[in-house]
């Protein structure tokens, strides 16, 4: 066996740009690398808050797109030419880089990701109160170039950015041919307003302004029923490890309006909406106890439409929260994940049992005799942000709320089709139903003698 030369070059196990490019950019939705830009103005602007209840006043996010151009303008403070030179430009987060604490952008790539996507040329300008700075890349014959550097370019005073006006814009023109087809449309610009509108919803209602187009974007509300007899299930709770950052964690579980699309479990991280009125298996609906193969929650139907579960998970190191890298997904790997799901599933029995018994007694009752859902139809509504005690569920009983007058009961049979159809021609009536009331109410009156 003969020895390794030692006069020959070391094997080359560098990627090809090419190769590099094409697979940041494979799997994430062109959606969700507008988001990842969204979330370094949303960073930007946390770094300098403004007093009271609103933080990100002020704050001003301009999204301009066609089938031709992108261009993203913010007034969040800017960055650096230190920044961009040593952390912003590369691929990842070096060693020793100080982040944001709560930050929302963890992984470092999701600016290079996005603009490798959208086209082939690309400036990035940012300026601060005490510098500026540009890049201008054209990507093919970047390519093309040995090493991994960008050059500086000189800022462009066209810019709506200064160091009296500190901020970044990021334009983006000869288009991809797949991504051009899609922002030309106003499909996919009312799938992004709906996007950021969700999970941006907490900074949008603290304050930042963020449009579209020229169009500004309203938060999404997420309330939670709240009275004396129907309060949610609220836990909270703080995971430790030695050398890291604890990660606080905050669970509820509870009834709201009834809308099929906005129910289900809402996943936070740092502020950031992960999932939204998710009804997988992921966030315990359907899921089977192993050893007895019992249904521990069952699988989602419009029966449990007012069901409103929220997870806040927060962290000074935005590494610790449960989320993937392109924050679309939970991390099913994460021990914090996996304890907080645990305490899920128990909060949510509670609740569809209540929603069982609701739709029992409507089904019974119907809802004009149901003093459960006049009950829960009247409950005053609460933002979820502005939950805090740790409480168990409560939901009203029958014997609660009863009704002011007699209880109604729905009254149910079959008949022949043609005796049916011959009452309504008769009787000068719709439907099969009014039939039924018709005749009630007749019988009744003769009974009585009336």
């Amino acid at each position: 066996m003969t020895s390794e030369p030692t006069h020959e070059k070391p094997i080359n196990a560098e990627p090809t740009k090419e190769f590099f490019v094409d697979m940041i950019t494979r799997d994430i939705p062109l959606e969700q690398a507008i988001l990842d830009l969204v979330d370094n103005s949303v960073d930007g602007a946390r770094r300098f808050p403004k007093e009271g209840d609103r933080p990100l006043d002020g704050y001003i996010v301009d999204i301009t797109i066609d089938g031709e151009h992108f261009r993203m303008s913010d007034n969040c403070g800017g960055f650096g030419r230190d920044v961009a030179r040593d952390y912003a430009f590369r691929f990842g987060r070096p060693a020793g880089h100080t982040m944001l604490a709560h930050s929302i952008g963890q992984f470092g790539i999701g600016m290079k990701r996005a603009l490798f996507k959208f086209g082939d040329h690309f400036i990035v300008s940012s300026a601060t109160p005490q510098d500026k700075w540009s890049v201008d890349i054209d990507l093919p014959t970047w390519k093309t170039e040995v090493g991994w550097t960008f050059p500086w370019a000189e800022f462009p005073e066209r810019s709506n950015i200064s160091n009296e006006s500190p901020g970044t814009v990021i334009e983006v023109d000869h288009l991809r041919r797949e991504v051009s087809a899609r922002f030309g449309t106003s499909l996919f610009i009312n799938a992004l307003e709906n996007l950021i509108k969700g999970k941006h919803r907490q900074f949008i209602a603290q304050g930042l302004a963020i449009s579209i187009n020229g169009r500004y974007l309203t938060a999404t509300s997420l309330s939670l029923l709240f009275s004396g007899l129907l309060k949610p299930g609220i836990d909270v709770r703080r995971f430790e490890g030695e050398g890291v950052a604890s990660v606080d964690a905050k669970i509820m579980a509870g009834v709201g309006d009834s809308v099929p699309s906005l129910a289900g479990w809402y996943v936070v991280c740092n502020g950031r909406v992960i999932l939204q009125a998710d009804r997988s298996k992921e966030t315990g609906w359907g899921i089977l106890e192993e050893e007895s193969a019992e249904l521990l929650i069952p699988k989602f139907h419009n029966q449990y439409a007012r069901f409103r579960g929220v997870v806040y998970f927060d962290s000074t190191d935005a590494a610790r929260v449960p989320w993937n890298t392109t924050k679309t997904d939970v991390d099913r790997e994460s021990v914090v994940w996996q304890q907080t799901f645990v305490r899920m599933v128990e909060m949510m029995r509670p609740v569809v049992d209540f929603l069982n018994k609701l739709d029992r007694d409507i089904t019974e009752r119907t809802k004009e005799g149901s003093s459960l859902y006049q009950y829960v139809a009247s409950a005053p509504r609460v933002p979820a942000e502005q939950l805090k005690d740790q409480q168990t569920f409560r939901a009203p009983e029958i014997e609660e709320v009863p009704m002011p007058g007699p209880r109604w009961v729905t009254i149910q049979y079959a008949r022949p089709l043609p005796d049916i159809e011959f009452l309504q021609d008769n009787l000068h009536v719709g439907s099969a139903k009014a039939v039924g009331e018709k005749t009630f109410d007749l019988a009744l009156k003769k009974q009585r003698g009336e």
